[in-house]
């Protein structure tokens, strides 16, 4: 028995739809391998600029700000707990060595966080994240003298402190808490190659007056960084 010709099956029909669904299902697997292939662990190491107002660092006799003043070092270590959200630590690090009436003079602020991060890609490389944590945040002011305490006594009294027995090497430190939320943009160079750039806010819950020297509590400078804006760049690898 003949079946007419509009009865067979029209195979170079099913044939080009068959392979229309492969390449559509090919160019969504090449679309989504990128993200199912992000690494679970990853870190970042950049660089970040702030503006905080070193009050009392602000005019002689302390070291005058330089050109990497407002500069910070900027570490991380994130792991992906889902499919779009990651947990982890995040530190920013400024640090300042100079002189102080020809004394050796540091000062350095470690800001600590545990953040958590979502993202999305708005395209195949292009992520997109936001950030935020509370912050664990310490301070340190030291002078390494070498022949007199007269330095540590001057410096005291510039941060309203009097009575203070002074050894001629020591440190004044602070703890203090704060939170910190930013939006940030990742580019994928390759699945475990990024650089990313963040941009947010720190808000610190500092005071001058929690200080302490040699256990004893004392003043510390008037500085502000209650709203500390905050801008980084660096390098993200993931394994």
């Amino acid at each position: 028995m003949h079946h007419s010709a509009a009865s067979m099956p029209n195979y170079r029909v099913i044939f080009k739809s068959v392979m229309r669904c492969r390449y559509h299902l090919l160019a969504y697997l090449i679309l989504t391998s990128f993200i199912i292939a992000q690494p679970k662990i990853s870190g970042r190491l950049g660089i970040g600029y702030t503006s905080p107002d070193y009050k009392n660092f602000a005019e002689s006799p302390f070291p005058k700000k330089g050109a990497f003043e407002n500069m910070m070092l900027n570490f991380s270590f994130t792991y992906q707990v889902y499919s779009n959200a990651r947990i982890g630590y995040s530190q920013w690090y400024s640090f300042t060595s100079d002189k102080y009436e020809g004394e050796d003079f540091k000062r350095s602020f470690n800001y600590r966080a545990i953040v958590v991060e979502t993202y999305f890609f708005p395209k195949k490389k292009l992520e997109v994240n936001f950030t935020i944590g509370p912050l664990i945040n310490s301070g340190s002011i030291s002078l390494t003298t070498k022949q007199t305490i007269e330095a540590w006594d001057n410096l005291m009294e510039e941060f309203n402190n009097s009575g203070i027995d002074i050894s001629t090497s020591d440190e004044m430190t602070t703890t203090f808490l704060g939170i910190i939320s930013s939006v940030g943009a990742r580019y994928y160079i390759k699945p475990y190659l990024a650089i990313e750039t963040q941009i947010g806010f720190m808000e610190n819950f500092y005071s001058k007056d929690n200080w302490k020297f040699q256990d004893k509590d004392i003043k510390g400078p008037g500085i502000d960084i209650e709203d500390l804006p905050l801008f980084t760049f660096g390098l993200v690898y993931g394994w």
